[in-house]
């Protein structure tokens, strides 16, 4: 793993003092010493943590950072606990040999930073985690577990304290954080950023992880400033990208997959294989959804009387908006992808994305999409959307007890979607 990785871990209580430019070397282990010259016990590439025992006085620290840099180690975290402060002969040295310095949180123990390190270098314990990643697929992809993406997202955290998301092409969290999770929830303008980060990456045919640095607004509870997350596709065997590029999720890791062992790499696939089989349950789950709406444009499109259509209707409301109690108005929406190359067919792309838009990207979670069934005709896509119909009394009151909910003076209850508010909402990743 990298310095950076470690100072973007907020959770390690780690601040930086001295050496902003060498935050790319890799940490191979970590030691504790207070020993005046620990150099005999080095080997290079350590992570050096030290609560500064050693130090009598400011004569002592030129040949304690001289030995640590004669030793090649990485870096070098001073613990607050003993001095309440790191001396500034010590920032001072390291900044003129151009040793990386973190100041360490006196409420963080050693013990917390080195379980961490460890966990990330370890490629013996990324191989057994890999192993329960492929038995828990195994088992998905004979049936619904119940778990869902949230299972193995757990297994990465409690296991290599991995904080992982997995995100929607348009940005929309499907899994990771939420209520009950330690895991902190991306900020929108993140999330966004991520998928068209990924969306770009996946156009220029490069196999993953795609490494990326977002700078993440301030926030309570998330990473602040310039954080690197790597980002891995979920799905994708469609014989034309465009195929699935823009209905495939992603997975985005907060870590830099540069320096990983290909264990931690074949790991990170294995779980990307896992989410998609999630993914792939559930767009059989929506096939109902969309043979509903395919159902009544048929009936529309060879002139169907309206009574037909409207019965169909009636079968669709309790599968979309299951509890409703009332026959719904429907507001119908149409979308287009155009494509530069005519020879493709576009019609899947553009019921696959018209259903992220009704999702809405800002909003979390799958529920979203069990309200909106999607049919295809020809290259169009058509959505059927479900109102609620709110009663309206003699006197233009609406909610009225006893109304028919089919008066003629019924109101629909909201104000429906609007195109420009569906595009605005992923103009960033598509654009991208």
């Amino acid at each position: 793993m990298r310095l950076r990785a470690l100072l973007e871990t907020t959770s390690l209580g780690l601040r930086l003092l001295s050496g902003e430019e060498e935050l790319d070397r890799t940490v191979r282990g970590v030691m504790t010493t207070d020993l005046r010259d620990p150099s005999r016990y080095l080997s290079g590439g350590e992570l050096v943590l030290t609560g500064l025992a050693w130090r009598r006085d400011a004569s002592d620290t030129e040949p304690f950072v001289r030995a640590l840099v004669g030793a090649q180690v990485a870096g070098l975290a001073a613990g607050e606990a003993e001095l309440a402060d790191i001396p500034d002969d010590l920032v001072q040295a390291c900044a003129r040999h151009r040793l990386p310095l973190f100041g360490v949180d006196e409420a963080v123990a050693f013990a917390t930073i080195t379980e961490h390190v460890v966990r990330q270098v370890s490629g013996e314990r990324a191989g057994d985690l890999a192993a329960v990643v492929e038995r828990h697929r195994r088992m998905m992809a004979s049936g619904p577990t119940g778990g869902g993406p949230e299972v193995v997202l757990d297994l990465l955290a409690g296991d290599l304290d991995l904080r992982a998301w997995v995100l929607s092409p348009t940005g929309r969290r499907i899994a990771g954080s939420g209520p009950g999770s330690d895991t902190p929830t991306l900020p929108l303008e993140v999330r966004a950023r991520l998928a068209g980060e990924h969306l770009a990456a996946v156009r220029t045919g490069r196999r993953g992880p795609h490494r990326t640095v977002v700078a993440h607004p301030p926030s309570p509870g998330a990473p602040a400033g310039p954080v690197t997350y790597s980002l891995f596709a979920v799905g994708g065997d469609g014989e034309d990208l465009r195929e699935t590029v823009l209905s495939d999720w992603l997975l985005a890791v907060e870590a830099d997959a540069g320096d990983w062992p290909a264990e931690r790499i074949e790991l990170l696939h294995g779980v990307s294989r896992l989410i998609a089989v999630e993914r792939e349950q559930r767009e059989a789950a929506r096939a109902v959804r969309r043979r509903l709406a395919q159902e009544v444009l048929d009936l529309v499109q060879a002139g169907a009387p309206p009574a037909d259509i409207a019965a169909r209707l009636r079968m669709a409301a309790p599968v979309l908006m299951p509890g409703l109690g009332s026959a719904p108005a429907w507001q119908v929406v149409v979308a287009a992808v155009e494509w530069r190359d005519a020879r493709f067919p576009a019609g899947p792309v553009a019921r696959a994305l018209l259903e992220e838009l009704l999702a809405d990207p800002r909003g979390d979670g799958m529920e979203a999409l069990d309200r909106y069934a999607v049919a295809q005709s020809g290259d169009e896509a058509v959505a059927l959307v479900p109102l609620p119909v709110e009663p309206v009394d003699s006197e233009g009151r609406r909610g009225a007890e006893g109304e028919g909910e089919e008066d003629e003076r019924a109101g629909v209850a909201g104000r429906g979607l609007r195109a420009d508010g569906l595009l605005e909402a992923v103009r960033g990743p598509l654009t991208r």
